[in-house]
């Protein structure tokens, strides 16, 4: 009990003489709680801000990169990170980051201002623009209209547009790490690998540049064993149907769950992957061949006697959580409104969200037929079919 009351006094007068700007005795007060505790996450909060303010903007995108590394879902972490990838140029990295946060809290104005930010400092003009305005922040939505050489007439239609009702919006789809400069004349070594060494994702699920998926793992993450190119750390690998809970359960053989601290590589196999987060208790069906990764929290899977006849064998992720899918080609969201009904081509098909039905037509008992029937609300996730795609 003192420990933690001593801990917390330091914490609450670090805080104080960070709003003081009185760094020197600020560090001193984050000193001594990480003393007390090293992996508080307030502590190492208070010395990633600190860092901040003091302009060692690099030393505070290390602290906070390992915090949203260990807890993902935490938005106020996640939002520091992307004010560091801005500060420090990374605007591509600064939009997959603050995009999470203002999906998660759309009222957060300071998030929305910074997200119009990355998205105009990105060169994504028309995304930045609406952002910015509902943020208030119009010396930016002049620049923006500069750039995009609008005249004051189209400024007011669109701003008319604001006040319409949200569209139904498919899941979120992260970005993958901006491409590097090409050099005209070969780099020193160092900066070679400076450029191309992997291990230094900001987040649980990151692309390269080249399409590789990084898995940064703490704790646990569930992933498919093919595609594996590497793998550091304490890692154990145990496949899921080995546990006895899972026994009855429709789990592919390739999915596997990695237990410890590490990092993992894996190649996308002439295909792409997809990394998606879902808000707190949205729901997401997947196909199990789609399923690349996801952090185990998301994962339930019912009994196999439980599945009503005809119902497709899916993965069932429910949010707050960060997962990756693999398809072949490009992947499409296709909206389903309530009233309407469709068809699909099986061999297509990645995931639908949980407002959407999906079964197999019950003209025919020949699934090699692969006609789907779809109805509902909400969205499909499709992709080009390939018939040498396993399942």
């Amino acid at each position: 009990m003192e420990a933690d009351s001593n801990l917390l006094a330091h914490l609450t007068l670090a805080g104080e003489l960070l709003r003081g700007n009185k760094m020197a005795e600020a560090g001193a007060e984050i000193a001594a709680a990480l003393r007390i505790s090293p992996s508080d996450v307030r502590a190492l909060n208070l010395l990633g801000l600190l860092r901040f303010q003091s302009g060692q903007v690099d030393e505070a995108h290390t602290v906070y990169a390992r915090l949203v590394s260990e807890h993902p879902a935490d938005p106020a972490l996640r939002l520091n990170l992307g004010l560091c990838e801005l500060r420090r140029g990374q605007a591509a990295q600064a939009v997959v980051h603050l995009g999470l946060v203002v999906r998660s809290e759309p009222d957060n104005l300071r998030a929305q201002s910074y997200y119009g930010l990355a998205l105009l400092r990105a060169g994504r003009l028309r995304e930045a623009r609406p952002v910015l305005l509902r943020a208030g922040q119009q010396e930016l939505v002049a620049e923006v209209d500069q750039k995009l050489g609008k005249s004051l007439t189209d400024v007011g239609a669109e701003s008319s547009l604001l006040q319409e009702p949200a569209p139904l919006r498919p899941p979120r789809i992260a970005e993958p790490l901006a491409e590097e400069p090409q050099l005209s004349t070969a780099p020193p070594l160092s900066d070679v690998l400076a450029a191309a060494t992997i291990g230094q994702a900001p987040a649980l699920f990151s692309l390269t540049s080249d399409g590789l998926l990084l898995v940064r793992v703490v704790g646990q993450v569930v992933l498919r064993g093919d595609g594996v190119l590497a793998s550091i750390g304490t890692l154990d690998f145990v496949p899921l149907g080995a546990d006895g809970q899972d026994t009855d359960t429709a789990l592919p053989e390739a999915l596997f769950r990695a237990e410890g601290r590490g990092e993992l590589l894996l190649s996308p196999q002439s295909g792409r992957f997809t990394p998606l987060s879902l808000a707190d208790g949205e729901e997401l069906l997947v196909m199990p061949f789609a399923l690349a990764a996801a952090m185990a929290s998301l994962l339930r899977v019912p009994p196999v006697a439980t599945r009503p006849e005809g119902e497709l064998s899916c993965l069932r992720l429910v949010g707050p959580g960060e997962l990756v899918l693999h398809s072949v080609g490009e992947l499409h969201a296709l909206v389903v409104r309530p009233g309407q009904s469709g068809y699909l081509d099986e061999s297509g098909l990645l995931a639908f969200t949980a407002g959407v039905s999906v079964s197999r037509d019950a003209w025919t008992d020949d699934e090699s037929e692969g006609h789907l029937v779809c109805a509902g609300h909400g969205h499909i996730l499709l992709s080009v079919a390939a018939s040498s795609h396993q399942r």
